[in-house]
């Protein structure tokens, strides 16, 4: 089931609300109308991460929308994905998918980001990111 740029929305407030955050109104009346209320947190996950394995989101927006979106579940057990699709980006040249599954990772604890870097670490800082992604694969 591919998901539409308004369902990703949905997802992440669904997502979010398995974490134990409590949703707007506005954010409850997303997750009713995507028509994906019914469905539990882990099944959309599975979802997302078999549709990108197969290719189903075959261009960037899509893909950087369910990387985004798989990174508000917190899953460790995601790791080993992501650093997949890092590796494919990076192969890609698509620096923006790098930076957002850099946020994921980092959000799991992990180090992607070169500690020495100062301030916020941005999209638009593509070749420092890529570089960032680059040395974290190499370290794992």
């Amino acid at each position: 089931m591919k998901f539409s740029d308004e369902q990703f929305e949905a997802v992440t407030y669904i997502f979010e609300r398995a974490h134990g955050n409590i949703k707007t109104d506005y954010e409850n009346e997303v997750i009713n109308m995507s028509g994906l209320s019914k469905f539990e947190h882990s099944f959309l996950e599975r979802n997302i991460v078999n549709d990108l394995d197969k290719g189903v989101y075959n261009n960037s927006t899509d893909r950087i929308s369910a990387y985004w979106v798989l990174g508000k579940r917190f899953n460790r057990n995601l790791i080993p994905a992501f650093q997949k699709w890092l590796r494919y980006e990076l192969d890609s040249n698509d620096a923006i998918a790098v930076y957002q599954i850099l946020i994921a990772l980092g959000n799991m604890d992990e180090p992607v980001f070169n500690p020495k870097r100062n301030g916020s670490y941005a999209s638009w800082e593509a070749e420092l990111n890529i570089e960032d992604a680059k040395d974290y694969l190499k370290h794992i």
